[in-house]
């Protein structure tokens, strides 16, 4: 009954209930397109790549006004926080039952260090996250996809992690192309 709750609010998202999700990840699940999420993080690595691997070292250095993220930070920042998300969907779906912290991502964008990498060498890494990302949340079954934890204040199931991870993906990817590239 809540997966089948789960699946009109993602075929119908102008109808959302923003009680499901935190509303503070209301902007990124209002992005995921209809459709089988696993494929749909299948899909996206395809189509991040496609967008990015045209793009060159200097640009990937370069940020599209004073104080932004460049492009490198941007995919750093898309790593991290796949990485936080699996841990947490990891985390509750084997029943964690302590709340988690949050993480600033700020604080975390001041470490990033990505001067001292190249382009191609966060797209590697990024690609191989998503595998292992995929491959987790392939091995959820559904109980453990209904499974709830705490992250930084705000209840959420496995299942809308994964959701959540679409759509901060989606959300970047657009700033990206829209402002930098």
């Amino acid at each position: 009954a809540w997966l089948d709750k789960i699946n009109f609010i993602f075929i119908n998202q102008d109808y959302m209930d923003i009680i499901t999700f935190p509303i503070y990840y209301q902007g990124y699940i209002e992005l995921v397109p209809e459709g089988d999420p696993i494929a749909i993080l299948e899909y996206q690595i395809k189509e991040s790549f496609g967008s990015l691997v045209m793009v060159s070292e200097d640009q990937g250095d370069s940020a599209y006004e004073e104080g932004k993220w460049t492009i490198k930070d941007v995919i750093q920042h898309i790593i991290d926080t796949e990485r936080i998300f699996s841990y947490r969907a990891l985390s509750f779906a084997r029943g964690e039952k302590l709340a988690l912290a949050g993480y600033d991502h700020e604080a975390y964008g001041k470490q990033m260090n990505t001067k001292n990498r190249t382009l191609k060498s966060l797209l590697e890494e990024w690609k191989n996250l998503r595998k292992s990302t995929i491959d987790l949340f392939k091995s959820f079954d559904a109980e453990m996809l209904n499974r709830k934890g705490n992250a930084n204040g705000n209840d959420l199931t496995v299942e809308q992690i994964l959701y959540i991870l679409i759509g901060h993906e989606i959300h970047h990817l657009n700033i990206i192309n829209q402002r930098y590239i």
